[in-house]
């Protein structure tokens, strides 16, 4: 069984199609969380994954343009977005985010969530300290995750792991590429995988949409 892991994917479409036109046959798609934000088709990216029978947990984003929820900790490009996309979105869709769960077991031994297992919209775990005492209460052995949109994996003293796939739509780590892994829930292999995208093609339409300048200038170099 593979399974292709995304996060992060923020509303950015075309960065999506390219991972999706660069994955192997998978058995199963898991999304960390924050769907929408930040992009300009968040309707269109939310409809894309359902179509492909991905599993999806919520992130701060989600609950953000479905609810409201947390609004007031968002930076102003980060909340003006959140703002539109509420706006954009037909009522289904933000009922659907807003049904979301903090939290899933979609595999034997697997956990996933956005932030971590004890804060799972909210904490960014960029180390296995930080990992370990995230996970400290959690009964599976592995946790996918999202929120940092770094790629990364984590090992704890008691034997635990921590995946971290990187972000679709917005990387953070210096990369531009769209970040994404794949799982072998069996033999607990990852590899992570970076594509190419139309970037230009994300910023013209994010500019189109009036959406915070800073927001598509930042996809350019991966910050």
């Amino acid at each position: 069984m593979t399974v292709a892991l995304l996060s992060d994917i923020h509303a950015n479409l075309v960065a999506l199609q390219a991972v999706f036109a660069d994955l192997p046959s998978v058995e199963a798609i898991w999304v960390m969380g924050d769907t929408v934000g930040y992009g300009p088709d968040p309707a269109d990216t939310y409809a894309l994954l359902r179509d492909r029978g991905a599993t999806l947990v919520a992130g701060n984003h989600d609950r953000a343009v479905a609810t409201g929820q947390g609004l007031e900790l968002f930076n102003g490009p980060a909340r003006a977005a959140a703002e539109r996309h509420r706006a954009w979105l037909a009522a289904e869709d933000r009922d659907g985010l807003a049904a979301l769960p903090l939290t899933l077991e979609p595999a034997e031994g697997y956990a996933m969530c956005h932030g971590s297992p004890r804060d799972p919209l909210w904490e960014y775990v960029f180390d296995a300290r930080t990992a370990a005492f995230a996970m400290a209460s959690l009964a599976t052995t592995r946790c996918c995750v999202g929120h940092t949109h770094v790629p990364a994996t984590f090992r704890t003293g008691d034997g635990k792991v921590m995946i971290n796939p990187g972000s679709v739509g917005q990387p953070r780590d210096g990369d531009p590429r769209a970040a994404y892994a794949l799982l072998d829930p069996a033999t607990e292999t990852v590899a992570f995988r970076r594509v190419t995208y139309d970037v230009k093609e994300t910023q013209r339409r994010m500019r189109g949409r009036k959406l915070p300048e800073i927001l598509a200038d930042r996809l350019r170099f991966g910050l």
